[in-house]
């Protein structure tokens, strides 16, 4: 008997995978998380480090910056649950500036195809002049990409908005901001991680110029995801080597090349060396016209310090972000 044919089966289409859209939520900050930022504007590069430093029992928190090209204190600002923000005192016045309500620049819970549109007065109560400004944020999340910056390749939210900063004075207001942005937000850390933006200015020196900011350097404990990198360390540092080297004041570079001086009564001291991104500190320590010695220490986001040895033994020595 001739054996029967057997009809194979037929294959089902393949059918493609239908991306994710979301929602995409923030999640849990911690203290000690931070993100360093590298900002070109015109030309003029920075870092910037955020270091979380406060989580509130309703998820808001608070960050302590430092910028790489600035001395004096640290900015604080104050974030709610939804990542809005409260208060900061980077303005420039001299004060705390609040807002009412949180000024929010994107939804905390994002999908593909969200749309959004916030508004927020800015209080500025040390100002004998402009004592509020007024803020809005409008905007759409347009897609998912994968986005490639200096702290690795993220799949993120792309958002594209449109904001403004208006002076509310109805005579001699200063100048008024128009800001068209596109942003690009971790699906997992919920970090921005790139934004090219474009400002308008319109009144007391007014101008338009662009930016472009990219997460350079990361660590989130909630999510288990980190990217170290010198660059936080970068900017002037002060502190205490004792009474041997006296005080020191350093600079760290974006590639954590430290360079600086140290004075004392007796002596001055020129300083090179080095931190990589493990926050390993190694310092040359050059007397002028006389020996040379060697220190090591561990950096911390704003400090950074370790054991004195040779001629300047024993102590310790200590900086601070500036």
């Amino acid at each position: 008997m001739p054996p029967v044919p057997v009809t194979p089966p037929v294959a089902e289409p393949t059918v493609p995978a239908t991306p994710a859209t979301g929602p995409y939520t923030l999640p849990a900050r911690t203290v000690g998380d931070f993100a360093t930022y590298t900002d070109v504007t015109m030309g003029w590069k920075v870092s910037v480090t955020q270091r979380i430093t406060k989580v509130n029992a309703n998820g808001g928190w608070e960050n302590a910056d430092s910028v790489s090209q600035e001395k004096g204190p640290q900015t604080i600002e104050v974030f709610d649950g939804q990542g809005g923000m409260l208060s900061t005192n980077s303005s420039g016045y001299g004060c705390i500036v609040t807002y009412a309500p949180a000024a929010l620049q994107a939804p905390p819970s994002a999908s593909v195809g969200a749309s959004f549109d916030y508004a927020s007065t800015m209080s500025i109560p040390c100002s004998k002049e402009e004592s509020s400004r007024a803020l809005t944020s409008k905007g759409k999340v347009v897609a998912i990409e994968s986005k490639t910056v200096a702290a690795g390749t993220f799949t993120a939210l792309k958002i594209v908005s449109s904001e403004t900063n208006f002076d509310l004075r109805t005579s001699g207001a200063s100048a008024n901001y128009w800001v068209e942005k596109t942003c690009w937000r971790d699906t997992v850390t919920g970090l921005i991680v790139a934004c090219n933006t474009s400002t308008t200015s319109k009144g007391t020196g007014g101008m338009s110029y662009t930016s472009v900011s990219e997460l350079a350097s990361f660590s989130q404990a909630s999510t288990k995801r980190e990217f170290l990198d010198p660059i936080r360390y970068a900017g002037p540092w002060t502190g205490s080597f004792g009474a041997y080297y006296g005080t020191c004041d350093v600079n760290i570079t974006f590639t954590g090349v430290i360079t600086g001086a140290c004075k004392a009564t007796a002596r001055a001291t020129s300083v090179t060396g080095s931190v990589d991104k493990a926050g390993v500190v190694n310092l040359s320590m050059s007397v002028a016209g006389g020996a040379t010695g060697t220190v090591t220490g561990q950096a911390a986001l704003f400090d950074m310090g370790g054991a004195l040895a040779g001629a300047a033994a024993p102590g310790n020595w200590a900086l601070k972000h500036k």
